[in-house]
């Protein structure tokens, strides 16, 4: 008699273990269902944040190794090239690129930002190599298309990250310059192809 109630108490007790361990399986899986669907409703808005992502600081560094970048680019194009047009785009980059890294330097002073050197700049390797008519070709091409993403950068992502009342205004006197760059280099390109 006891075993005739022992076997059934047994039976329902591993029924209901059995039944609490697919509930349990079913709510695991609903819940990561739910995460799955949570997630992939959340938008991403890791993409679409680079200008939080920028400090002050690392703006000015950025913005003072592009100039070291220009001023030696230039330097190489005054030293390499043959052309009147290129000469004078390369001396307008030296002088302006120059003064505005003594620009940046005083505002790295004072927001206390540690500049590298301009030993640290690596050289473009679009115009290593190349020499005459070819090293003008590349010289004036990437003017352009340094100078294009620069002003978008500056207009796009800098600015609108920058904090310092400071960074911003020089930011937006930049602007002008550089399209002034960008002007020149496109005439410049047009010389050359004539």
């Amino acid at each position: 008699m006891k075993w005739q109630i022992l076997v059934p108490a047994v039976a329902l007790a591993a029924a209901c273990s059995a039944g609490e361990a697919n509930r349990d399986t079913a709510y695991r899986q609903t819940d990561a269902a739910a995460a799955d669907t949570t997630m992939a409703a959340a938008p991403d808005t890791t993409a679409h944040q680079p200008a939080a992502a920028l400090s002050d600081s690392s703006i000015v560094t950025e913005l003072a190794q592009a100039d070291m970048a220009e001023v030696q680019q230039a330097r190489t194009a005054l030293t390499e090239s043959k052309s009147a047009a290129v000469k004078t785009l390369a001396r307008r980059l030296e002088t302006d690129h120059t003064a505005h890294l003594k620009q940046m330097r005083t505002l790295a002073s004072k927001l206390k930002v540690s500049l590298p050197d301009s030993s640290s700049v690596p050289a473009a390797p679009e115009l290593t190599g190349k020499t005459g008519a070819a090293f003008d070709s590349a010289f004036v091409q990437h003017a352009i298309d340094d100078h294009q993403k620069d002003i978008d950068k500056l207009q796009n992502t800098m600015l609108p990250a920058a904090q310092s009342a400071d960074l911003k205004s020089l930011i937006r006197t930049t602007v002008p310059k550089l399209q002034a760059h960008l002007a020149l280099a496109q005439s410049t390109e047009r010389k050359l192809g004539s």
